[in-house]
């Protein structure tokens, strides 16, 4: 059974998925979205149809008409049986006739259904409908997606992806956080805080530079901020280097992407992370750096109540105004708001390391 997988190739969550399906048997394809290079089940990159695409891509209005039809003909001349297409777009209406013929499963992250408009989502109706399994990252997404889908609960199930980085982090967790620290080219004496975890608007980057320039300066000096920029929004992440430019702030935008121990150990030698995007589903991110012992402030607003259910340590700020008063807070009380933290590594690992989530998305692809 010949599976391809239509999503992100940039980001984690597809490439990983294909990786742990491909130990466990199954024959993956991963299909990227944007460019339409095409992974086979060994990592091997055919960039066939990404070349033929690349001439219309340009064309104004009418390039996803085109990539459309790519996706369509490679769906067709590779004989996938089953597609899992990772975050829906109506455009997928346009092959629909070509999707019938096949096991569909459509599977939602969660910021990408909250952001979307009411009629967006009604939109969704007829590629939901033929779609054999609708998969999301939790239960409460879950449930706020069957109030627009009221005749789709039989389809519904919740597959968590599980984060391939806990297991680096945990290779690495034994070592020296200094020597972390030099290797990422941070500074080892200042307190680290993250920011955020791409370059989507969505992070609200403004807002918390706009905060931790309220701290004294006496706390500022001991302060080293991480902006993580590896993905999401190139102009934003322009945007925000400008902003940052123009303040006094000790920081470092990371631009590359990370994978494997690097992206493991900038958790690890973080001690701070704040968390504060408009909406959002399931943070993997966010877990990876509770994961690896940071205090982490977030929106109240966001749906964790997983994270609640489960007793998960984290601290949490009804708006974004008032990031300040809790960093500054945290930094005065460090160690007292670090007690407990270890607790959340048991909780982590068993709401999403691979081993506990696979069998659902094998079940859902089956």
């Amino acid at each position: 059974m010949k599976i391809l997988l239509i999503g992100n190739s940039k980001t984690v969550f597809a490439k990983e998925l294909q990786s742990e399906l491909v130990e466990r048997g199954r024959d993956v394809s991963l299909l990227d979205f944007e460019y339409l290079d095409l992974y086979d089940k060994n990592g091997d990159k055919n960039d066939t149809f990404s070349k033929e695409f690349l001439k219309y891509k340009s064309i104004p209005k009418l390039h996803m008409f085109f990539r459309m039809m790519f996706i369509q003909k490679i769906i067709r001349k590779m004989n996938f049986e089953v597609i899992n297409i990772h975050i829906a777009r109506w455009y997928y209406l346009l092959i629909l006739k070509t999707l019938k013929s096949r096991n569909l499963i459509v599977s939602f992250y969660g910021s990408d259904f909250y952001r979307i408009s009411g009629m967006a989502k009604k939109l969704l109706s007829p590629l939901l409908k033929r779609a054999k399994t609708i998969t999301f990252t939790n239960e409460k997404t879950m449930k706020s997606f069957l109030q627009y889908n009221f005749g789709l609960k039989s389809k519904v199930k919740v597959c968590r992806f599980g984060l391939k980085t806990l297991d680096f982090i945990d290779k690495n967790r034994n070592r020296s956080k200094i020597d972390i620290k030099k290797e990422l080219g941070y500074s080892t004496s200042k307190i680290i805080v993250t920011c955020g975890y791409n370059s989507t608007p969505a992070q609200q980057h403004e807002k918390i530079i706009e905060n931790i320039i309220k701290l004294p300066q006496d706390i500022l000096g001991n302060i080293q901020f991480i902006f993580p920029m590896t993905y999401g929004d190139n102009a934003n992440r322009e945007k925000i280097k400008s902003v940052l430019l123009k303040t006094n702030l000790d920081y470092i935008v990371l631009e590359d992407f990370l994978y494997s121990d690097k992206n493991a150990n900038i958790k690890l030698a973080s001690d701070i992370m704040i968390n504060i995007l408009v909406t959002d589903s399931f943070s993997g991110s966010m877990q990876e750096f509770l994961y690896a012992n940071n205090i982490v402030i977030t929106g109240s607003w966001l749906p964790y109540d997983v994270f609640d259910n489960e007793g998960i340590v984290y601290e949490k700020i009804d708006s974004a105004e008032k990031l300040a008063d809790k960093l500054e807070d945290i930094l005065v009380n460090l160690q007292s708001y670090k007690t407990n933290l270890d607790k959340n590594i048991d909780i982590i690992s068993k709401l999403s390391s691979w081993k506990y989530n696979i069998s659902n998305w094998i079940e859902a692809l089956n």
